[in-house]
């Protein structure tokens, strides 16, 4: 037990220096553009569950996505889950592009996620 409790303090001790290092100063990620770009795929993600599970009720309903096929023919519930859980990967992965200096694929996720939810909305609403 003490020898647990030594390698403890000895690793600690050596992480000491990490925390007093100066980093430089990263642009905000929450910027207008990226809150506006979050928010547009947000209401994209929303706006397509909404449509497909209406569809969902009708007869002969088939989903075309086949990622989404299994979750969508589980139930809304599960499909809501899947899809919040595909919405917050997106965000994570701007995120971290964001956070290592990929400014342009930061914005480049989120546009991708609004483009393939829109056009799931366009095949859902013919």
């Amino acid at each position: 037990m003490t020898n647990l409790i030594r390698l403890a303090i000895i690793l600690l001790l050596l992480s000491l220096p990490a925390l007093g290092q100066d980093l430089p100063e990263a642009p905000l990620y929450w910027t207008k553009t990226s809150i506006g770009l979050i928010a547009a795929d947000a209401a994209a993600k929303a706006t397509d569950m909404a449509f497909t599970m209406r569809n969902y009720e009708l007869p002969g309903f088939q989903e075309r996505d086949p990622l989404a096929r299994p979750f969508v023919h589980s139930g809304p519930v599960l499909a809501g889950f899947a899809q919040g859980m595909l919405f917050a990967t997106e965000v994570f992965t701007s995120y971290e592009l964001h956070r290592h200096g990929h400014r342009r694929m930061e914005k480049l996720v989120l546009m991708l996620g609004i483009g393939g939810n829109t056009a799931g909305i366009a095949t859902s609403t013919r």
